[in-house]
C-alpha cells in the first residue's frame, strides 16, 4: 500500500501527520510542500488539496485532507497501537480535543505567530518580485476565507488581537492540565490522537516566547506531559525532519 505525504517540515499540522505515521510504523513517501514559494497553491497541488494548505495524504490513489481526518484514518487504516482510547467517553473527549486543537489552539496560534514569524516574508516577496507579483499569488489561494484573510493580514495583527489569541490559548492549557489530572495523557491512560493533536500547539506557544505558562512552577502537570511526549521516537521521528532545502545547503 502506497503512501505518500504532502506536507512542510514546521508546519504543525503535517507535524501531526507525521507523528501518527510514525506511531503506526507507516512507510510513506514525500513531498515537500514549500508554503514560502506559495507551492500549495499552485494549480497542480490544488487539484490534490482544494484548499491550498498542508498536510493531504494520498493512500493507493486515494486523496485524504484534513489534518485531523488524516489523524483518524491513518490510525483506523493501518496496523499498529491504538490510537483511540477503548473507553466511549474518554473517546468522545479526544474529538472535543481533537476539534479544538484545530478551531481554537490552532486559529489563535496562527494570530500569534503571524508578527514574529510570517508577516515580514509579505515585504521580502514584494521587495523581490514586486506588489502585483505578491497579489497575484494570493488571488490564486483557491479558498475564499484564507484568500480574504491574507489580504487583512498581509500588514500584520494589531496588539489587541494577538493578546486576546493568546488568553484564549492560555485559557485552554489551563483546560488541558486539569484533564491531566486524571491519567497521564489527556484523554486517560491511552496515548491518544488527542495528544497528538494538542502537541504541535504547545510547542508552538512555547516557540513564541510564552514557555513559562507551561512550566512546572505554573501548570505542572503539563509541563510534565509536555516533557514527556517529546521522548516519544513518534514525536522525535516526526518534529526532526527538517527543510530539504536548508540540509542540501
Amino acid at each position: 500500500m502506497a503512501v505518500t505525504l504532502y506536507h512542510w517540515w514546521g508546519s504543525t499540522c503535517s507535524r501531526k501527520a507525521r507523528t501518527a505515521l510514525a506511531e503506526k510504523g507507516v512507510d510513506w513517501d514525500s513531498v515537500h510542500i514549500d508554503l514560502h514559494q506559495f507551492e500549495n497553491w499552485a494549480p497542480w497541488y490544488v487539484k490534490i488539496h482544494p484548499n491550498g494548505v498542508v498536510p493531504a495524504m494520498d493512500h493507493d490513489g486515494r486523496i485524504i485532507i484534513e489534518s485531523n481526518a488524516i489523524l483518524e484514518y491513518i490510525d483506523e487504516t493501518f496496523d499498529g497501537p491504538e490510537l483511540k482510547p477503548v473507553n466511549t467517553w474518554e473517546r468522545a473527549n479526544m474529538r472535543v480535543w481533537m476539534d479544538k486543537s484545530e478551531h481554537v489552539l490552532h486559529k489563535n496560534m496562527h494570530l500569534i505567530s503571524h508578527n514574529n514569524h510570517h508577516a515580514h516574508r509579505w515585504g521580502e516577496y514584494a521587495a523581490k518580485h514586486g506588489q502585483e507579483a505578491l497579489m497575484e499569488k494570493v488571488r490564486s489561494q483557491p479558498d475564499l476565507q484564507r484568500r480574504s484573510d491574507e489580504i487583512h493580514n498581509s500588514d500584520g495583527i494589531s496588539d489587541e488581537v494577538v493578546a486576546f489569541a493568546v488568553e484564549r490559548v492560555k485559557d485552554q492549557m489551563s483546560m488541558i492540565e486539569k484533564d491531566l489530572e486524571r491519567a497521564p495523557w489527556i484523554t486517560g491512560d491511552t496515548f491518544s490522537l488527542a495528544d497528538i493533536a494538542v502537541l504541535p500547539f504547545v510547542d508552538r506557544f512555547k516557540a513564541n516566547g510564552y514557555g513559562e505558562e507551561i512550566s512546572e512552577a505554573k501548570r505542572p502537570r503539563l509541563a510534565e506531559w509536555f516533557a514527556r511526549i517529546q521522548e516519544r521516537p513518534s514525536v522525535k521521528e516526526a518534529y526532526s525532519f527538517m527543510d530539504p532545502d536548508l540540509e542540501a545547503c
